[in-house]
Parts: C-alpha cells; structure tokens; sequence
C-alpha cells in the first residue's frame, strides 16, 4: 500500500508582513506540498482553546478558498464539534467537497469530556449526507426530470444531544462522504476513532504508545462492524525526523503514513521547507496515488449511504 502523507498547515503567526501569512502565501504553500506529493494538508483552528492571532484563518473558509486555488491534494479542516450544529457542518464540508472535486475531509476536534456528543455529532453529520441517493438528481433537460424525490430521505434524528429531522438541502457530496480524521490522543478517543473515522492519527508524544493505539482502533472498528482497512493509522513526526527511521517504521505494519508537524522551535518557513524536502524525499521512495478524489487516492472505499439496499 501507498505510504500516506499528510501535512499541518499552519497560517498564524507567519508570511507576511507583520508577521501575518497572507492568502497568498497559503496558496503557495499549499501548491508547494502538492508537487511534494502530500496528500492532504490540516488546517487548524484554535477556536475552543484561545484566539488563533492576526494572520489565522478560519478553517472552513481557508478550506473552501483552496478548493479553487489547488488541485489534487485533501483539505482537512479542524472543525470543533461543540462551536457548530451538524446541519451548518455538513453543509460546509459538502460545499467543500464539491468546490475541490472531492477533495475534503474533517478533522473532528472535540474535547475528552464530549467524546460521546462527538460520536452523536459525526453520525448525525454522515446521516445528512445521505439524505439523497447518488442518482436523486438526474437534471434531464429533454424529459423534464430535475429530481426524485422518492430518492430523498429524511434523516429524522432524535438522540442525547440532538434532535435534527433534515433533510440536507444539498446533493450528496462527491465522496459520499468526506474524509473523517480524528486525534487518537487518548484510549476513548481511539476508540472513537475506530467507530467513525476513516483516519485515525497518533500525537507525537504518545509515539511510543502507536502499537497499542493502533490495536485499540482496529478492535474498536472491527466491533462496530468496519471492514479491515476501514481507518487507517498516521502517526504525527516532526518535520526533523529522518526519512530513513519514518521508512523504516512504515515497514513495521503499524502505521499506514504520518502527519508531518513543525518542530516546537523552527519558524513557518523554516517549518514549510522541511516539510517539502522531507515528503520529496519519501516519495522518492514510495510513490503517491494520483487519484482525483482525497477518499480514492488514501485506498477508502467510498460510503455506500443508506440507499445501498434501496
């Protein structure tokens, strides 16, 4: 299999005059990583912790914003599961994922103590995209037809933490649904990983614990009835770390790919030359995909939705 790279893109602080990073700036980057050969980037958004600082952007809209300016590589959002209702988060990311080609994913931020509404937040999420089957809207000039509704479905949600009856006023997105991603910081949060995201990735400073995280999502996952392959494992290396031990680990069978972050102390730029230099350097070993959707190009299958048995 494909070794996966991703990467965080981080906009504060850096770039630009006054040490803001101008849209500019982003779109280089983000077109620099591309030719490197990562495969999707993670744009953070530090909402629910502390103000991000001049130069910061909104995730969503940043995301939304590089649909148009880049092509072929994912564009993951941090977005926070207490800041937003499901409705306004499904169909940002739907939005998303039709602007880039499909192209978008989610990164699930949610603090311990929400896990559960998270898990509740991401199944009302995925229940929206779904409200319409693939073939729900024919646009077929010369017989009339524009829609059918008996192919719509109405998500009808009633649980502990919310009550959405939908349907998504938006077609469903290109990937089904868009790529999930979810911090495995903690052994509920790895769980919760293994029942809803389609990647799961290990902080650095729990490295030494990857194999028992790793196991903790796939017996989570195989619990709710995924299929192997299902969630793949990323581990977060600094952007210092030798290209050699991050080949070596990938051939140990635990991890599927990294997530590259910025050493504590380097600047951006510094941060985003290193992040080029040492994706190049694995792609020289291991050659990406080049499939058009983010979902096809990590090896996921794409969601069925519950019209599959319709």
């Amino acid at each position: 299999m494909t070794l996966v790279l991703f990467a965080q893109l981080t906009t504060a602080g850096s770039g630009g005059g006054n040490g803001r990073a101008t849209f500019a700036h982003v779109c280089e980057w983000a077109r620099a990583a591309q030719r490197a050969g990562i495969d999707a980037l993670l744009f953070d958004d530090g909402q629910d912790v502390q103000p991000a600082g001049q130069g910061a952007f909104e995730a969503g809209t940043l995301a939304a914003a590089l649909a148009a300016a880049t092509d072929g590589i994912g564009l993951v959002p941090s977005i926070s599961t207490d800041q937003l209702a499901p409705y306004h988060v499904a169909r940002l990311l739907a939005t998303i994922d039709y602007l880039s080609g499909g192209r978008a994913g989610w990164e699930m931020a949610a603090p311990a103590a929400g896990l559960a509404r998270a898990e509740e937040f991401a199944e009302v999420v995925c229940g929206l995209w779904d409200s319409f089957a693939d073939d729900a809207f024919l646009r077929d000039r010369e017989s009339g037809v524009y829609f059918r509704p008996e192919r719509l479905r109405p998500l009808d949600h009633k649980g502990a933490h919310f009550d959405v009856a939908g349907p998504l006023n938006i077609a469903r997105p290109p990937q089904g649904h868009p790529v999930l991603v979810r911090r495995a910081d903690s052994p509920e949060a790895a769980a919760l990983a293994g029942r809803v995201s389609d990647i799961a990735v290990v902080p650095v400073d729990r490295a030494d614990d990857v194999r028992e995280i790793a196991d903790t999502v796939t017996e989570s996952a195989q619990a709710a009835g995924r299929r192997r392959g299902d969630v793949l494992i990323l581990l977060e290396r600094s952007t210092a770390t030798p290209v050699e031990h991050l080949i070596r680990l990938a051939g140990s069978g635990v991890v599927n790919g990294f997530s590259l972050v910025a050493s504590q102390h380097d600047s951006a730029e510094k941060a985003y030359t290193d992040m080029l230099e040492i994706a190049a350097a694995v792609r020289r070993r291991s050659p990406g995909a080049s499939d058009t959707t983010l979902r096809a190009r990590l090896g996921l299958r794409r969601p069925l939705g519950k019209w599959s048995a319709a």
